[in-house]
């Protein structure tokens, strides 16, 4: 049996951050990206989802920020061995509630428009289309969706116990 441990990411992290990173997305993020997030945490937050248990280690991450009363999640993703647990739906959750707790109601991210899983897991999490951006995605040029949450209390409970 497995525990999974939401927490703050810390540098040791960051190879498995990027193995996942790289195996996630065909554009993914830099060594530096990561620690920028990492580096003003009156802004922004880099967190883990840690597996305890059998085959411990970091199974997903997401890396947002909160800017006056809105959320911005960055990037959000789990291991590919990892999918199709619900790891990414509670991911989710936590991230969103860590924003609620830090004063946010409501909630920003861009998606490729070719990314049903993704697009699936933030509409059934009540977030909605906003406008397109045109080509924002390189490799390959893609289109983005600009999805919106308003009023993060609404409709959920808390996922609690996590300090991340």
């Amino acid at each position: 049996m497995s525990l999974f441990v939401l927490e703050a990411a810390e540098d040791d992290d960051l190879d498995a951050i990027l193995q996942i990173e790289r195996r996630s997305f065909t554009h993914p993020w830099t060594l530096r990206g990561f620690k920028a997030a990492m580096a003003d945490p009156a802004r922004g937050r880099l967190v883990v989802l840690r597996r305890h248990g059998a085959e411990p280690g970091i199974v997903a991450y997401a890396a947002y920020e909160v800017t006056l009363d809105e959320l911005h999640l960055h990037t959000l993703a789990v291991s590919p061995t990892a999918r199709r647990l619900g790891l990414g739906r509670r991911l989710l959750e936590a991230v969103l509630d860590l924003g609620i707790r830090r004063g946010a109601v409501s909630a920003l991210l861009e998606v490729r428009q070719s990314n049903w899983p993704a697009l699936a897991l933030y509409r059934s999490s009540g977030f909605e289309t906003l406008y397109v951006r045109r080509d924002y995605y390189e490799h390959p040029r893609e289109d983005a969706l600009v999805l919106r949450k308003t009023d993060l209390r609404s409709g959920r409970g808390a996922a609690g116990g996590s300090s991340a």
